[in-house]
């Protein structure tokens, strides 16, 4: 699953699939999905609510991998940009 903050979001109904590419630095889930993570982490895009994003977390079997906003965010002094990729397979 999917979490915010360690809290699971059940976003794929106990369903998640990943898949490990060690060839791109990017991140990168179906589009359906990355768009509605983007919606609920609802980053401004001059980062004014930067400081107050959640931590983003994979849940694996009973271990939550978690990526800081700084890990998930592009961010400079033009502004942050979400940087999950979205791929359909």
């Amino acid at each position: 699953d999917i979490t915010f903050n360690n809290v699971p979001k059940n976003l794929c109904g106990g369903q998640c699939q990943v898949a490990v590419d060690t060839g791109t630095s990017m991140l990168a889930g179906p589009s359906d999905l990355v768009d509605q993570l983007s919606d609920m982490v609802d980053a401004k895009d001059d980062c004014s609510n930067f400081d107050s994003l959640p931590t983003l977390g994979f849940k694996i079997g009973d271990t939550v991998l978690n990526l800081r906003p700084e890990d998930y965010m592009d961010k400079s002094s033009s502004g942050c940009s979400f940087s999950l990729m979205a791929l359909d397979v």
